[in-house]
């Protein structure tokens, strides 16, 4: 097993170094390899190592995002475009490297990690939640194109968790975004009054928020399931029991949409 972050041997060495240590406790042989899903060299140079080292990759779990709330006025195009950057086209700098391999072993599994943002909208979340949409357009468009070919493509959909992702690394982000605003973008903020601070309140974290070892359990299932039987979206925990019906509505009309289109032989 092959677990990637950026920069293991500068700001995300002590974290490369409690994974490691965990895994040899509990007797697992993970690999930590550096990975910045930015850099297309990076990426290709990560993925290389792994199939040098293992000689394939069966499975793919694409997880990485960055998050910051902000009234999306107030967020330059570069703004935006960074949050794109690794939570869009990193996904997508990894998919590429990946799936020659597995389109040349004819199987493979690649887990799009989004959210239950990626199927509704908060305010003060626009970047955030245009990435997740998007990504979820790619996911299940690639779920079509790789199926004949033997890769699978499922789009895993969680809730809130108790993580780092809010807290501390949003509101790094967001500390950062705050003090990058010129003059202009400030005027612009401070034009919405109190709703520019309303944008906080998804900086606080809910209490009691679920272990995320469920979305990994869940991950594990879908691995373990026959591709046959793979849905196109796995909601996880709290998140499944409003996404159903919604889901379900989708299905029903995108096969609608696929078969009137001539591409029914496609699901």
């Amino acid at each position: 097993m092959f677990a990637s972050m950026r920069d293991t041997r500068g700001a995300n060495a002590a974290a490369a170094r409690r994974l490691r240590g965990a895994a040899a406790k509990q007797d697992l042989d993970v690999h930590v390899v550096d990975i910045d899903v930015r850099d297309d060299d990076s990426v290709d140079r990560g993925v290389d190592r792994v199939l040098r080292r293992a000689g394939r990759i069966d499975v793919l779990v694409n997880n990485a995002g960055v998050f910051y709330p902000a009234i999306l006025e107030t967020q330059t195009v570069e703004d935006v475009r960074a949050v794109f950057e690794t939570n869009v086209f990193g996904h997508l700098r990894v998919n590429r490297a990946v799936l020659p391999a597995m389109r040349a072993r004819g199987e493979g599994l690649v887990v799009q990690t989004t959210t239950s943002l990626g199927r509704f909208v908060f305010p003060f979340m626009g970047a955030y939640v245009g990435t997740k949409w998007a990504m979820e357009a790619m996911a299940e468009a690639s779920r079509y194109e790789l199926r004949r070919l033997g890769v699978d493509v499922v789009i895993v959909e969680p809730g809130a968790y108790n993580t780092d992702f809010v807290d501390p690394n949003g509101v790094r982000y967001y500390d950062r975004y705050l003090r990058g605003l010129d003059r202009g973008n400030a005027r612009r903020r401070a034009a919405y009054g109190d709703l520019a601070r309303r944008a906080e309140e998804h900086l606080v974290e809910e209490p009691g928020l679920p272990d995320p070892q469920e979305v990994a359990n869940a991950i594990a299932g879908l691995v373990r399931t026959p591709s046959a039987e793979r849905p196109v979206r796995l909601p996880v925990a709290g998140a499944a029991d409003f996404l159903g019906e919604v889901h379900t509505v989708h299905a029903e009309f995108q096969r609608t949409v696929m078969e009137s289109a001539g591409y029914g032989d496609l699901l």
